[in-house]
């Protein structure tokens, strides 16, 4: 009888960020699938220190294949080399390794949304849709983010480029509480702003608290990542202009796939595979909100 595979998944997640748990499900449906054991491993805070430990941890255990996120180089690059050198294949999800193929971190490829992209993206929907005076753009990881800070850059490059000011707020994403008193507290101080990016459930969870009942009853365009049902009843509210997807039950699933692949017949993939940007807006809410209901968005 053939060995059983099994892989392990380490991500970088906080707790209360639905994302998350529909990425969970991506890589049970696929274990499944193709009759795999998958353990999943994630420190439960935005901690790339405690991330890398249980990399190692992974590593010792010494899985038929790994799959991890890159929140930050400097925390993952030497736990994920030492996995590579011990002979464990290693598949990059959702935050990669920036930096030429040469030099990043020597996994055999990347699956998931592809950032810089999106956040132009998002200045570009948002430019048509509002003509902003200033955006702002919050951000709800205290710490340095390698997709986080992708996304913002791209919609800085888009704002700026179309003469429109954008800046970038800070808060704790762990906290929902102090995040809505910071983006009120934003808000207030700047009448200017009239369109605002999250990027993701709990900044947008802020934002949707913190602009209700803003002075002279001033409404800010909105403008999100994920999707989940918060993101599904605000655009269905005119609350939120849009989110951009992911795709991350695709980031699951597929990474698990891939692996499969890969010990089970020998494929390895030629080319990174973009899982996003998608866009969902009043146009496709429907369809969108039964793949939140299915537990697929």
């Amino acid at each position: 009888m053939a060995k059983r595979l099994k892989f392990y998944a380490v991500t970088h997640d906080i707790l209360g960020d639905v994302f998350w748990e529909v990425f969970r499900r991506g890589l049970i449906d696929a274990a499944d699938r193709y009759d795999v054991d998958v353990e999943h491993l994630r420190p439960g805070k935005f901690s790339p220190e405690i991330q890398a430990g249980l990399i190692e941890g992974a590593t010792h255990a010494r899985p038929d294949g790994l799959i991890s996120t890159v929140p930050d180089i400097g925390a993952v690059d030497g736990p994920l080399r030492r996995a590579v050198a011990a002979g464990i294949p290693l598949i990059c999800i959702n935050a990669k390794d920036p930096r030429p193929a040469g030099e990043r971190i020597p996994y055999l490829f990347y699956i998931g949304g592809d950032d810089g992209h999106a956040g132009e993206f998002a200045g570009r929907y948002v430019l048509e849709k509002v003509r902003p005076r200033a955006a702002l753009c919050v951000d709800h990881y205290l710490h340095e983010h390698i997709c986080h800070n992708d996304r913002w850059q791209g919609f800085r490059r888009a704002c700026e480029a179309a003469g429109v000011p954008v800046e970038r707020l800070r808060i704790p994403g762990g906290d929902p509480a102090a995040c809505a008193s910071a983006v009120r507290e934003r808000l207030e101080a700047a009448p200017v702003i009239d369109a605002v990016l999250t990027l993701g459930p709990p900044g947008a969870e802020a934002v949707l608290a913190g602009s209700e009942g803003l002075s002279g009853g001033r409404q800010v365009p909105h403008l999100t990542f994920d999707v989940a049902q918060l993101q599904i009843d605000g655009i269905r509210s005119g609350r939120i202009l849009a989110t951009i997807d992911s795709q991350q039950y695709l980031q699951g699933y597929l990474s698990v796939e891939a692996m499969w692949l890969h010990k089970a017949r020998g494929f390895t993939l030629a080319s990174d595979i973009h899982t996003g940007p998608a866009i969902v807006d009043a146009s496709n809410l429907a369809a969108a909100e039964d793949g939140v209901r299915r537990g697929y968005r």
